[in-house]
């Protein structure tokens, strides 16, 4: 019997390379590149043709109606790029897939300081798949720590110099986070990330952000989280406007201007929308009468709306306290007869009695202002009547919690 056997060649098709290829040199490296790069080029400009400058002018001056260039680059108050209309299409895609944060590893042999710039390790983790909205934290506390304090006008141009908010935002949209907001889920990547943003005028991105926030239909583990992420965000937003990059207070005109815009394009009916919103003005009201004295007067107008704002949530304490810190026309009346109705103070959470006694306080400092007498003795015998909770409450809490605790020192005395 014979046997036919097959031929060695036949099989080479079926068995793995027992080597692998060597790997390329520089100069093959760059060969291939270039190459690469050619046939792009190529076939770009066969999909998309454009015509050269000399041809255009040549033509006949017939009107002709422009086409709106869309771009998907992020805005930057430092951008250097050049004018999209002085280079070549193909140069200007190429550029803008370079510049894509995965790919902006380098591979060139780098000083030995360059491991410690954390610009450079941002780079190096994003381009191994590394990075991690806790990591981009770290990496952003690390900038704000070379920067160093100064001026706010300093610090806040060498935040935008460093360009790490873009290349955060940048990352966060190559990677795919940003499309269903993964990252939200780490509230702390807001409070690092957000003063970045601003100084590098992205603080649009994170309105965008605010508004895909509110839209959450699903289960309601879902909606509990996107409700604590939402209220992080618009926190963020308001500290980031009510404080200099070098930690002044200032007025807080901004911040209810941002308020302002929260409540204009949120959903009013959508349940996440409004308990994040409420959260954050409640925030807001607590910063413009507990901590009024430590800022400027804001104006009038944007007071008015920003307590008008909260009048449909039926927050009396709010409404007084605030009609007490109006900018030109403080009313005592709501404030009183807040007080005349509470009585069980005994029970109240330790956050409600601290503004409750923020409230009494203020409210006999304006009764002195305005000569009644009388009020002002029964303002101060409901604070003998609480001082006894109050007191237990602050020697029987934990250090942290006193810590911790907004009710400044001198109000306590």
């Amino acid at each position: 019997m014979v046997v036919r056997t097959t031929s060695l060649n036949s099989l080479k098709k079926f068995l793995p390379k027992i080597h692998q290829p060597l790997p390329l040199t520089h100069r093959e490296s760059q060969q291939l590149l270039d190459s690469i790069t050619t046939s792009f080029r190529k076939n770009l400009d066969r999909e998309h043709p454009w015509e050269h400058h000399d041809d255009i002018t040549s033509q006949t001056s017939a009107p002709q109606i422009k086409k709106p260039i869309l771009s998907t680059s992020l805005p930057s108050s430092s951008s250097s790029l050049d004018t999209p209309g002085q280079q070549h299409p193909t140069d200007q895609h190429l550029r803008a897939i370079l510049s894509n944060p995965l790919f902006s590893h380098q591979g060139k042999k780098k000083l030995p300081s360059a491991s410690q710039d954390p610009l450079h390790v941002f780079d190096s983790a994003v381009s191994r798949g590394l990075m991690t909205p806790q990591r981009a934290v770290g990496f952003l506390a690390k900038v704000r720590s070379q920067i160093g304090n100064g001026s706010a006008d300093d610090i806040r141009r060498g935040m935008a110099a460093s360009g790490a908010g873009l290349r955060v935002v940048q990352w966060l949209r190559a990677s795919g986070l940003e499309n269903d907001l993964q990252f939200s889920s780490n509230s702390a990547l807001f409070a690092a990330l957000i003063p970045f943003m601003y100084a590098e005028g992205l603080e649009e991105v994170a309105w965008t952000w605010v508004a895909r926030l509110s839209i959450c239909d699903k289960t309601y583990d879902t909606k509990k989280l996107h409700i604590s992420t939402l209220s992080a965000l618009l926190f963020a937003i308001v500290n980031q406007t009510s404080y200099t990059y070098s930690g002044v207070k200032t007025t807080l005109d901004p911040s209810y201007e941002a308020i302002i815009r929260a409540n204009d394009i949120l959903p009013r009916q959508n349940e996440v929308a409004l308990k994040s919103f409420r959260k954050a003005w409640a925030g807001l009201s607590w910063i413009s009468t507990v901590c009024a004295s430590e800022r400027p007067k804001p104006s009038a107008s944007l007071f008015e709306s920003f307590v008008d704002i909260g009048r449909p949530w039926k927050m009396p304490m709010d409404m007084a306290h605030l009609e007490l810190h109006h900018p030109l026309v403080p009313n005592h009346s709501a404030a009183v007869q807040f007080l005349h109705n509470s009585f069980d103070s005994a029970n109240l959470h330790p956050y409600t009695r601290r503004r409750l006694v923020c409230l009494a306080l203020d409210t006999a400092d304006r009764l002195k202002e305005v000569g009644d007498t009388d009020e002002v003795s029964w303002v101060e015998r409901f604070l003998l009547r609480i001082g006894d909770d109050l007191n237990f409450s602050i020697f029987s809490a934990p250090g942290k919690d006193l810590i911790a605790s907004e009710l400044p020192i001198y109000r306590m005395m």
